[in-house]
C-alpha cells in the first residue's frame, strides 16, 4: 500500500508509512473515524483491514471512537454486530452519535455522557424552532430555483436527533444551499451552524457538530488534543478536519474524500491517504501510528 504526506504534497517523493516527521511528535492516543465512506462500506460493511488495525491500536492503549451522524443505536447494533462494543471486543470505546451526543464504554455497555448530552438537549429545544424556520426558508429557496428537494424526517425526528435535513439532487445543489443558509446565519447573527454530507444539506446548533463533541470527550478522557487523530472524507466532518476551528487535532482523509476536503487537511499538515474508504483509513493507521497492516 503506498501513502501520500499531505504535508509535502507537492514533491512526488514516496515516505515511508513510518515517517520519522511523526515518530517525533506526541504519539495518537485517540483515534476517530467517520462511519460512512471512512470505516462502513455501503453502509453496512467492516472491512476485515480496518477491524485488524481498530484492533492492532486497542492493544496498544489507542482509544478507537467514532465521530458520525449515524445515530447511536445504529452503531451498538453495527459494533456487536463485529464483535467490537464493549460486551465483546471493546475495540470501540466511545461512540459520537448525531455528530453530538456521546457515549463511552462503561461496565460493558456504551453509557451516555449525561453532562454534555443532557445539556445540548436542553440548548436545542430553544433552537429547534429556528433551525427548522430556516430549513423551510432553505427549501423555498431552492424550489425558487427549480430544484427538487424534500425533509430527509418529519419534524418530530429532525427535533430528536437534532440534525433538520434537505436532501438536494446532487452535491452541487448541496453545496450551494449550504453556502445559502451559511450567509442567512452569517447576516442574522444566528447561533446555529450548517454543513452537507455530500447531498443533504443540515443545519444543527452552533454549540455541536463534531469538532466540538470530539474535543469534549478529548477533555473527558484526560487526552490532549494533539493526540487526537481524526479520520474522514465528507464535508460534515469539516469541524473537527479544518484547523481553523482551533481545536488541534492531528487529522487525515481519504482517496474518496471531496477536493474541497483534501484542501482543508492538506492546510493543516494532515494525511491524504491514496485508498478508499477502508483501506484509505488503514493507509493512514499504517502512516501515522506504530500499526501496520499489510
Amino acid at each position: 500500500m503506498t501513502a501520500t504526506n499531505a504535508a509535502n504534497e507537492s514533491t512526488t517523493d514516496s515516505i515511508d508509512s513510518h515517517d520519522t516527521s511523526e515518530i517525533e511528535r506526541p504519539p495518537i492516543a485517540m483515534i476517530a473515524m467517520d462511519l460512512d465512506g471512512t470505516i462502513l462500506e455501503a453502509g453496512e460493511h467492516i472491512r476485515p483491514e480496518v477491524i485488524e488495525a481498530l484492533t492492532a491500536l486497542t492493544a496498544q492503549g489507542v482509544r478507537c471512537v467514532t465521530a458520525t451522524g449515524r445515530q447511536a443505536s445504529f452503531q451498538v447494533d453495527l459494533f456487536a454486530r463485529y464483535e467490537m462494543d464493549p460486551a465483546t471486543g471493546n475495540v470501540i470505546q466511545a461512540l459520537i452519535g448525531d455528530e453530538r451526543e456521546i457515549f463511552t464504554s462503561q461496565d460493558g455497555a456504551y453509557q451516555s455522557h449525561n453532562e454534555w448530552n443532557d445539556e445540548l438537549r436542553a440548548r436545542w429545544v430553544g433552537l429547534f424552532p429556528l433551525a427548522w424556520s430556516l430549513l423551510n426558508e432553505a427549501k423555498d429557496e431552492a424550489e425558487g430555483r427549480g430544484w427538487e428537494i424534500e425533509h430527509l424526517q418529519p419534524e418530530e425526528i429532525a427535533f430528536e436527533r437534532g440534525l433538520p435535513t434537505l436532501v438536494c439532487e446532487d452535491a452541487a445543489q448541496g453545496a450551494s444551499l449550504c453556502l445559502w443558509i451559511q450567509e442567512q446565519i452569517d447576516t442574522r447573527n444566528l447561533p446555529l451552524a450548517t454543513n452537507r454530507n455530500i447531498r443533504l444539506v443540515q443545519i444543527f446548533d452552533v454549540q455541536t457538530g463534531k469538532g466540538p463533541a470530539l474535543a469534549e470527550l478529548a477533555q473527558m478522557l484526560g487526552i490532549p488534543n494533539n493526540q487526537v487523530l481524526a479520520i474522514g472524507d465528507s464535508s460534515n466532518d469539516y469541524t473537527m478536519l479544518d484547523g481553523r476551528f482551533g481545536f488541534g487535532f492531528r487529522t487525515a482523509t481519504l482517496g474518496n474524500a471531496e477536493d474541497e476536503l483534501k484542501a482543508i487537511v492538506r492546510a493543516t499538515g494532515g494525511y491524504i491517504a491514496e485508498a478508499n474508504s477502508g483501506l484509505g483509513t488503514v493507509e493512514a493507521i499504517n502512516a501515522l501510528t506504530f500499526v501496520t497492516i499489510l
